[in-house]
């Protein structure tokens, strides 16, 4: 049994104690200060209570439970200055009343509907975090591109006990200590992460005291005392403002009630220990404190509980009058730009459903453009030289733009692309991370969010695997959890693809999970001249792009690029070789390849005709389907495992358009479903052209 005699008050900071005593030194704490905290907490606490009421109605979906936290979340939400930019997870309800967020704007979250009232940038809060402990890279990117901004503001943001167990605690903190951004980390210690209790967690007394290891300043805050919180946040926000780093504050405080309303606390812990704690109750510590000034009464008390019981059922009134938006909603707010594939499959499912098609403007449809390349002198390059001239181009024209990942500034990239870069813009544009991948995106995400064009480099695509917490729970969703507020416009760059007898994960080709990824273009390009123009129209894009670059193209061959900065239309396939037989089509470091294969079976009379899909999400289906139409036959070849790939979306997608039009059953060309192979064995899992070649001659004869 967990009891309050048991823990070492003596460490903790405190101001006013339980009996609402002032035990501490607090010059600044005003009758205003005092009552605001009050009462915000009090609205926090009947909030809570009828929003819990509420769920077991039915009237909400599943509700986190704050009591037991409001001292902690009204004390440090009241420190913070108008400025200051919140990440939440998702029981800081009392942080949003404080910052005087509409209710109405709060349970529509915890109703189900989609939020357009929460607006991030206008209301200085981020939308709740639901995979644990993975938004505070969020707040450390936010505050360093703040910095870089010239902008004075601090973030903040909150973590249970068991979230300090998740990777991006370590990044977050690691981050926010090597770059010293004035980012505040607040851990609201209940000892409980639903039912494994913080022994389970961690085996460190505090959790405090893993700050120093990170360079931080850290303190020990009684969180059931609202004053001593806010004088600990309010130090800690002058210490990140003044430069001086991030804090992480570690409040002490007990969850009275269940982790959520689906929770049953009675499995883990006793009714006896409950009630060892009540008396430590936070609202009532503070009640007594602003009794015992004189400052308040039963009479006030009373105005105060009517007042909040009626403005959480008037807005809970709204939110339940909220008419559903149609079904058009579900893609409207995906992109910047909503594809043409996502209108098809909406209006299926609106023909399937006996419901009128939706009609989507022009103006919120992704249109896709032609390749229109500029004019004027051009330079030999590689597609390294291509990509480093984008990268160069695009960071001058744009002085918000960033680029960090590992080895990319001093060493210029291990396969030097970014070489340069440094030089000419400096350490805090071109970044040295730590090696931790998920820190790299996750504080790129909080870059974005804080408007300037994050570039994330990869080292290598199969090192990208710790960070798809971050590409599927954040990068592709933001925009849709947002509905529209807030866009992330960032690439996220790395090599991609085998054929250069490398180790393990140095040869992966992960491109069909992250086109899986709901909100994000996925962009493979074959030559220097495509790499250029799509990399720049990926900086340009309002909509987060992950952009593989086929490594073993870096330095296959060099073609005439120009040196005007241009852009190349994200989403168009490209005939790389006009023929009226088969359809073939690839993308990547296949290109190539197919492309001999095409050239040998032209020997025999077999013209092929070969298409670079070049964006493999959205993936241009007009463009495929116009060929196969006219070939009535298709193959599709890939690097990667042939299950689930690429391949296999265009293959079931032509199909069902173009079944009537083949005069063979479509065909794929891929690796195995096995891991790549060692090195040495490398060539048993490439796709040759001889390969390719043999299977055309197959399908031009079947």
């Amino acid at each position: 049994m967990r009891r309050p005699e048991d823990l070492d008050w003596e460490v903790l900071h405190e101001i006013v104690d339980r009996n609402g005593r002032l035990v501490g030194d607090a010059p600044w704490l005003t009758e205003e200060l005092a009552l605001d905290l009050y009462r915000d907490m009090v609205r926090t606490r009947i909030f809570d209570r009828r929003a819990t009421a509420a769920q077991r109605q039915g009237r909400l979906g599943t509700y986190a439970i704050a009591e037991g936290h409001e001292a902690i979340q009204v004390g440090s939400a009241h420190a913070l200055r108008e400025r200051d930019f919140i990440y939440p997870g998702y029981r800081e309800h009392g942080v949003h009343i404080a910052r005087g967020m509409p209710l109405e704007t709060v349970l529509a979250y915890w109703r189900g509907l989609p939020n357009t009232t929460w607006d991030p940038p206008a209301m200085q809060q981020m939308v709740i975090t639901v995979p644990i402990g993975s938004h505070l890279p969020h707040a450390v990117g936010h505050a360093y591109a703040e910095r870089l901004k010239g902008n004075d503001v601090v973030t903040v943001t909150y973590v249970g006990d068991g979230g300090t167990s998740e990777n991006d605690f370590h990044s977050g903190l690691n981050f926010a200590g090597v770059w010293r951004t004035p980012t505040v980390f607040i851990v609201s210690n209940n000892f409980y992460a639903i039912s494994v209790p913080y022994e389970r967690q961690t085996a460190a007394k505090w959790l405090a005291d893993k700050a120093p290891g990170y360079g931080m300043a850290a303190e020990k805050v009684n969180g059931f005392d609202a004053v001593a919180v806010y004088d600990a946040t309010r130090r800690a926000v002058e210490r990140g403002s003044a430069g001086e780093g991030p804090t992480l504050i570690e409040a002490i405080c007990y969850r009275f009630g269940p982790h959520a309303t689906a929770d049953d606390p009675a499995l883990y812990r006793t009714r006896e220990e409950e009630e060892l704690w009540r008396p430590l109750d936070p609202v009532d510590r503070m009640r007594a404190f602003v009794v015992n000034a004189g400052w308040w009464d039963d009479a006030a008390e009373e105005q105060l509980a009517t007042e909040a019981t009626e403005m959480f059922d008037e807005a809970l009134e709204a939110v339940l009058a909220t008419e559903l938006p149609p079904r058009v909603d579900i893609i409207t707010q995906s992109f910047d730009k909503v594809p043409s594939s996502m209108i098809e499959q909406l209006h299926r499912l609106e023909d399937d459903a006996g419901e009128e098609r939706s009609n989507i403007p022009i103006s919120s449809q992704w249109i896709v453009g032609e390749d229109n390349l500029p004019p004027g002198p051009t330079t030999e390059m590689t597609m390294a030289d291509a990509i480093n001239a984008a990268l160069h181009q695009e960071m001058a024209a744009d002085p918000t733009t960033v680029l960090l990942g590992e080895d990319v500034a001093l060493a210029g990239g291990v396969f030097r692309v970014t070489a340069g870069l440094l030089d000419e813009f400096g350490s805090e544009r071109v970044i040295d991370t730590p090696i931790n991948e998920s820190g790299i995106v996750g504080t790129a995400i909080g870059m974005a969010m804080a408007g300037i064009r994050p570039i994330a480099e990869i080292q290598f695509e199969g090192f990208s695997y710790p960070a798809f917490d971050q590409i599927a729970s954040h990068l592709g969703r933001i925009r849709f959890r947002t509905r529209g507020n807030t866009s992330l416009p960032m690439v996220v760059r790395m090599p991609n693809g085998a054929g250069i007898r490398a180790h393990e994960h140095h040869c992966d080709s992960p491109e069909a999970y992250f086109a899986h990824v709901p909100g994000i273009v996925v962009v493979v390009p074959s030559s220097p001249t495509d790499a250029k123009g799509l990399l720049a129209a990926a900086i340009r894009s309002d909509d987060p792009v992950m952009f593989l670059e086929p490594k073993v193209l870096y330095r296959a061959g060099r073609e005439a690029v120009p040196d005007a900065a241009y852009e190349l239309p994200l989403g168009r396939a490209r005939v790389r070789r006009a023929g009226g037989d088969i359809t073939l089509i690839t993308y990547g470091g296949m290109v190539p390849v197919s492309l001999r294969a095409a050239a040998a079976v032209a020997k025999d009379g077999v013209d092929v005709e070969v298409i670079d899909l070049r964006t493999v999400y959205p993936w241009d289906v007009e463009t495929v389907s116009e060929s196969v139409i006219k070939t009535n036959k298709m193959l599709f070849v890939q690097e990667p495992q042939r299950s689930g790939g690429i391949g296999a979306e265009v293959v079931a997608e032509i199909a069902e358009r173009c079944g009537y039009d083949l005069v063979a059953p479509p065909r794929r060309l891929a690796a195995t479903d096995a891991p790549w192979p060692q090195f040495a064995m490398e060539h048993h899992a490439l796709i040759t052209d001889v390969m390719v070649a043999t299977e055309l001659r197959s399908l031009a004869e079947g």
